[in-house]
C-alpha cells in the first residue's frame, strides 16, 4: 500500500478532477465502456439543441429525420392550400379530398424547393402570400441542411483503434501500464499527444471517496503517427499507484483510465 501522503500527492488529488468532485454516487463506474461519462441528467432543461442532434446523429437517423421534416413541413402547407381552396391553384382540377391534398402537396414541394415547373401556380392574394412564406421557409431549410451536411462530411474523425486490453507488465525493472493504439488510415497524424487520466476509489477519514490523477507517461508525444504507438505509464515513485497491490486492483480500487489523444491531421488541417 502507499505510504503517507506528501504535498505533491495531495496537490494531484485536488487538481486532477473531472469536474464531479470526490463524492461517490450510486453508480460507482465513472466511464462507460463506450467512452462516455456515466452521467444521468434529471430535471430542468436537458440542453437539447437541433444542431447538435443533427451533427451527432448517425447517417441513417440524419437521412430519415431530414425526409420526415421535409414531409411534415410540406404537408402543413398543403393543408393550408386545401383550406384556401385548390381552385386558387392554376392547373389543379378539384377532385376528391385525397386528390386535392396530393396536388396541394406537390405544389408545396415545388414552391418549397423553388423548382417551379410552371404547370401549377398560385392565384389570389392569400394563396400568393402563403406561397411567398413557404418559399422563404424553403430557403432557410435548404441553407440549414446544406450547412449541416457539409459539416458532417468535413468533420474530422480519427480512425484510431485501441488494443482490446490494457496490460500491466514489467518495464525497466518495475511495473507499468501499457496500451497500444494504431492509425487505420494511410495519411499521417502529426504531433500526436496522449493524456491518461485515472480515477479510483479510496478511503479518506473512514469514508469512500473518488480520487483523480493525470498519469505521467514515458513519452507523451510522437511527432509522426503513421502506424502504431505503445503508451506507457511506469509505476515509479511519481505514480499514484506506486507500491499498490495490483492483484485486486479492479475489484477493490475500481480503477478507470480515460485516454485522450490530440494531434494534427494533415487531411483535415
Amino acid at each position: 500500500m502507499m505510504k503517507g501522503k506528501n504535498k505533491d500527492e495531495e496537490k494531484i488529488e485536488m487538481i486532477e478532477d473531472f469536474g464531479f468532485g470526490s463524492k461517490i454516487s450510486t453508480h460507482k463506474r465513472f466511464i462507460n465502456k463506450d467512452g462516455s461519462l456515466n452521467v444521468v441528467r434529471s430535471g430542468g432543461d436537458s440542453g437539447w439543441t437541433l444542431y447538435h442532434h443533427l451533427t451527432e446523429a448517425s447517417w441513417v437517423t440524419f437521412f430519415f429525420g431530414t425526409v420526415m421534416h421535409f414531409t411534415i413541413i410540406n404537408s402543413l402547407f398543403a393543408m393550408i392550400y386545401v383550406f384556401l381552396g385548390v381552385e386558387q391553384l392554376t392547373g389543379v382540377v378539384k377532385g376528391s379530398a385525397w386528390e386535392n391534398f396530393s396536388n396541394a402537396f406537390f405544389f408545396s414541394v415545388q414552391t418549397f424547393t423553388t423548382v417551379g415547373y410552371g404547370a401549377m401556380s398560385p392565384i389570389g392574394m392569400m394563396t400568393n402570400w402563403v406561397a411567398s412564406l413557404e418559399g422563404l421557409v424553403g430557403l432557410f431549410f435548404v441553407a440549414v441542411m446544406t450547412g449541416v451536411l457539409f459539416h458532417r462530411f468535413t468533420r474530422p474523425i480519427a480512425q484510431i483503434i485501441y488494443s482490446k486490453n490494457a496490460v500491466i507488465a514489467p518495464y525497466q525493472g518495475m511495473q507499468a501500464l501499457m496500451l497500444r493504439i494504431a492509425n487505420l488510415r494511410d495519411h499521417k497524424i502529426m504531433n500526436l499527444e496522449a493524456t491518461i487520466s485515472a480515477t479510483w476509489l479510496d478511503e479518506k477519514n473512514g469514508r469512500e471517496v473518488r480520487k483523480y490523477a493525470n498519469l505521467k507517461l514515458e513519452r507523451k508525444r510522437v511527432f509522426l503517427f503513421p502506424l502504431s504507438w505503445t503508451i506507457v505509464h511506469p509505476f515509479d515513485e511519481d505514480s499514484p499507484f506506486y507500491g499498490k497491490d495490483f492483484g485486486p486492483l479492479n475489484s477493490r480500487l475500481n480503477v478507470e483510465f480515460l485516454v485522450m489523444l490530440e494531434g494534427y491531421d494533415e487531411s483535415y488541417n
